[in-house]
């Protein structure tokens, strides 16, 4: 994982978080290996690695883990097969406790004058009253206080080890096991009730039993209807229980709180021919509803099939109707780049920033597009006011900073970047672009050794990999040495045409022009507007005849 992300993570294999990976949330997975920042409560049923450079905000519970000594982390470390159970807190504190015992005194103090003369005054009796009402409102109160809050905590660690148990069993492929497991800890009432009968309702579906897998999802969905995974997971039970028309409405309402997931998409297409293919349309046409969904479906059908113009048909009649569905808009915008309408493009993107102003996508494509007119300075404002909705946002600087270097502000840029590598200083991503902006303004040598820092934070930077490769084409006695480096950058990013160029350029260096042709012809398929490899092919070739 190289992005952003938000809400659980399940699974059962190895996850790995890139340097540039943040992740908010529950994690549940077999093995995790952590470079990024992450916040929020991990359960590995195997081993868990903190790296060096990453940040970890939560408790941690796995059977092994392993910190370096430069990772951040804020938390408790459970370990159920290794950690002995700590010892209870004292129910009540030491300062309660003496204040419960000097009333005691005060009270066995009343008991024996009432002792002493039955026919005492009626004040002693309400006294007595008095403090028989101090002692049930605030010593009682004091008791049941701690006692409760004691009990809840209990409560969440027993629901965290039985979860934890639970991995451990499924990850041995022990599901009934694992099934007793989570229903112990949907006992405890703790806080992760939703996730633990998430993985019960998914367990019982992978284990075919269909209608308990319906129960579990559906209770889970009354008390957290926007659980997105288990929207998909109860369309996909409807599914293989034959219950189409509920599968079709399930998904649908999912397709809207999520319109980019596109298995989700696929699932929802599917259904719909399924379902129409069961009803067919009668006679008498019903009268035209429109169906968002199903709108936005034909649009990336269309924008994806190179027809855009249907698409934009589509969209606009369907704007008539709703014109505040960002989404149409979105995809007007899209559609209307792909016929090369830039302007009304533009207009369409500025009506999603003015209908979403916390969508980031939404200002990312206009300010390409107003960058792609000359229109710097209005893209510059434009991903300022980006930044603004999140000030980690890397990516926003970073084009704030290539914007300035385009207008041969070059001192505003190289500040930018240095200050978001003061802030970030074991980020790949900056450096890979401090290490650029040094070899395009002619400082070779500083680049380099920015890209072997690079190295040393991400030993798998493919752009890393493939500009040292470059700086070596000069040295023949380092070709070898740069050929092993520009071909794994090729294996990590393959059919990168710049790469292709790197590795080509190299062979021809190193007397071997037919090894260069193949992959130079290979850049100019993926890259056919590029004048640069076309010269690159007449070299290559021209050395080859020789």
């Amino acid at each position: 994982m190289e992005g952003e992300f938000k809400g659980e993570l399940h699974g059962d294999g190895h996850l790995e978080i890139a340097e540039a990976g943040k992740a908010e949330g529950e994690i549940y997975t077999g093995e995790l290996v952590n470079h990024g920042r992450t916040k929020g409560s991990i359960f590995v049923a195997d081993r868990v690695e903190l790296k060096a450079g990453c940040s970890h905000e939560g408790n941690v519970t796995a059977p092994k883990i392993h910190i370096d000594p430069e990772a951040k982390f804020e938390g408790r470390m459970i370990m159920p097969d290794v950690v002995p159970t700590p010892a209870p807190k004292a129910i009540v504190s030491k300062r309660r406790l003496q204040i419960a015992a000097g009333l005691v005194l005060f009270l066995a103090a009343g008991v024996a004058t009432t002792a002493i003369s039955r026919e005492s005054p009626d004040y002693l009796r309400n006294i007595w009253k008095r403090l028989d009402a101090i002692w049930e409102a605030r010593v009682g109160e004091w008791l049941e206080s701690g006692q409760s809050k004691n009990l809840k905590l209990k409560l969440e660690e027993q629901q965290r080890r039985y979860i934890a148990e639970a991995a451990r069993h499924e990850s041995k492929g022990e599901f009934d096991k694992a099934v007793a497991s989570l229903r112990k800890a949907l006992k405890f009432k703790g806080s992760r009730q939703s996730v633990t009968r998430y993985r019960l309702a998914k367990i019982l579906a992978q284990q075919n039993h269909t209608a308990e897998a319906i129960r579990e999802i559906q209770s889970l969905l009354q008390r957290t209807p926007r659980h997105i995974e288990g929207m998909i997971l109860l369309g996909d039970l409807y599914v293989r229980s034959g219950q189409l028309s509920k599968a079709l409405e399930i998904y649908r309402e999912a397709y809207l709180r999520e319109p980019e997931d596109i298995v989700l998409k696929r699932r929802l297409q599917i259904v719909e021919s399924r379902v129409r293919a069961v009803r067919p349309e009668s006679a008498e046409p019903a009268q035209e509803v429109l169906d968002p969904t199903q709108v936005l479906i034909n649009a990336e059908r269309f924008i994806s099939g190179k027809e855009p113009a249907r698409a934009v048909d589509l969209l606009r009649g369907a704007i008539e109707k709703t014109p505040d569905n960002v989404r149409f808009h979105f995809l007007l915008g899209a559609a209307l780049v792909q016929m090369n309408r830039r302007d009304e493009a533009i207009r369409a993107y500025e009506k999603v920033v003015s209908l979403s102003p916390d969508w980031l996508d939404g200002y990312i494509r206009l300010g390409a597009l107003l960058a792609s007119k000359g229109r710097d300075k209005d893209a510059i404002a434009l991903y300022e006011k980006a930044g603004q909705l999140d000030l980690n946002n890397i990516e926003m600087k970073i084009r704030i900073a290539n914007l300035h270097k385009s207008r041969k502000r070059k001192k505003i840029a190289h500040k930018i970047l240095l200050d978001l590598l003061e802030k970030n200083p074991r980020s790949s991503r900056v450096l890979v672009e401090l290490g650029i902006f040094l070899w395009e303004t002619g400082k070779p040598e500083e680049s380099k050794k920015v890209f072997m820092q690079v190295l040393e934070i991400d030993k798998n930077s493919a752009p890393a990999m493939n500009r040292l490769a470059w700086f070596h084409r000069k040295d023949k006695e380092s070709l070898v040495h740069a050929i092993k480096l520009s071909k794994r950058s090729l294996e990590l990013q393959p059919d990168t045409p710049a790469y292709l160029d790197t590795l080509a350029e190299l062979f021809f260096r190193n007397g071997e022009s037919v090894k260069a042709l193949p992959l130079i012809q290979r850049a100019i398929e993926l890259d056919p507007g590029n004048r640069y490899f076309r010269l690159q092919l007449e070299k290559f070739k021209r050395a080859s005849r020789k």
